[in-house]
């Protein structure tokens, strides 16, 4: 099978062990309430039972419990499982945290539903992916779900933290790769559907809009040192009172108005072996 392209590899998912990204992790804002409606919808069979790989703090599981019969939730980072458990609906009576790697993790199938936000690039596709397969019911399915942030002024905050992104990433080898056509390409993945939702309104202090950078693997705190981490977050600032002045963008005192969007893509995970 292809490998896996440089910029997913399993190295840098292990950055997300990294102390300053678990700490800035609830930065993020949170996912549409249309994705968890449309989840929730996903998942047609009985039990309704769901799984959530590369769970993180729980962004996903932490919403969809209370729509569904359970949600175990796996993650490879103790500090994420233990800072989900302390967030809104994170000791929720139907959601599991379960630690480890879900290549080999004990599961608890038959799973309706298996919901992958912003993760699934990270692990081992022709482990996890005929594993998906066998641990579906008849009619479940695989959901990807990632969210942008970065949507305001019709493009222009993305278009203005581009080159900051690409001169201070700790990651040397971004590069921006299709996830659906590498599964696809791989015989993983036949997709059923894909849907985006409309923009949901997001306020965020600048403060915070600035730390959820190190929420992400390029800008981890520990890979890029303190000198960088300090430089970034200024060009951040920057760039973001730019637009403010510029009309591009709004700010209300020190609140940004901006919005997040999400794609969710859904199939059938594969089993090229079988």
């Amino acid at each position: 099978m292809l490998p896996k392209p440089p910029t997913w590899s399993g190295e840098y998912g292990a950055w997300f062990k990294d102390q300053g990204i678990v700490s800035a992790y609830h930065r993020r804002p949170p996912y549409p309430a249309e994705v968890f409606e449309l989840l929730a919808a996903l998942a047609v069979d009985e039990p309704k039972t769901a799984l959530d790989v590369g769970a993180g703090t729980g962004d996903v599981a932490r919403e969809l419990v209370p729509l569904v019969e359970r949600v175990d939730a796996v993650d490879f980072s103790l500090g994420m499982i233990e800072k989900g458990q302390r967030l809104p609906g994170g000791s929720h009576p139907n959601l599991r945290w379960i630690h480890g790697a879900v290549e080999d993790v004990p599961l608890a199938p038959p799973y309706a539903l298996i919901t992958a936000g912003e993760s699934l690039h990270w692990m081992a596709w022709e482990i996890v992916l005929p594993r998906f397969a066998r641990a579906l019911t008849p009619n479940g399915v695989l959901a990807m779900v990632d969210r942008s942030w970065n949507v305001a002024g019709d493009g222009a905050l993305g278009e203005r933290m581009r080159p900051l992104y690409a001169r201070y990433s700790a990651s040397r080898d971004f590069q921006s790769v299709d996830l659906v056509e590498e599964l696809q390409t791989r015989g993983l993945f036949r997709p059923l559907g894909s849907r985006r939702t409309d923009p949901q309104p997001w306020r965020p202090t600048l403060d915070e809009y600035v730390e959820l950078h190190h929420s992400q693997r390029s800008f981890s705190p520990e890979r890029m040192g303190p000198e960088a981490v300090a430089a970034f977050d200024a060009a951040i600032r920057g760039a973001v009172f730019d637009l403010a002045r510029e009309g591009m963008i709004r700010m209300q005192g020190d609140r940004l108005e901006l919005a997040v969007v999400a794609d969710v893509t859904w199939g059938r995970p594969l089993d090229p072996w079988s």
